[in-house]
């Protein structure tokens, strides 16, 4: 069931732009918005044990999908693995923000 639901989520509908600015919106309501809004509820988890667990299940489902939906996004719009990078840096920076 799991693995169902990250394959759905690889599978989001995204933009089909060549402009990067396009894609950085898009990520900040389809990615960032997501995970901001998982960590202010694992934040609100008041048993130290269920805290750290849910947070580092959050974590490692960041750290598999957040790369590979950028990485399709990227494909799906044949753009130069530069921007690959720099879109994932960027996610990677604003859901840092949040944490």
């Amino acid at each position: 069931m799991y693995s169902l639901r990250i394959h759905n989520e690889y599978r989001q509908e995204h933009p089909k732009t060549q402009s990067l600015d396009e894609l950085k919106a898009w990520a900040q309501t389809a990615i960032i918005q997501k995970y901001c809004e998982d960590y202010a509820s694992v934040k609100a988890i008041n048993n130290e044990t269920n805290h750290q667990r849910e947070l580092s299940r959050l974590d490692n489902n960041r750290y598999l999908y957040v790369p590979q939906m950028v990485r399709n996004v990227i494909e799906d719009n044949d753009l130069p693995d530069s921007y690959a990078d720099e879109l994932f840096h960027y996610v990677d920076k604003e859901i840092d923000k949040c944490q």
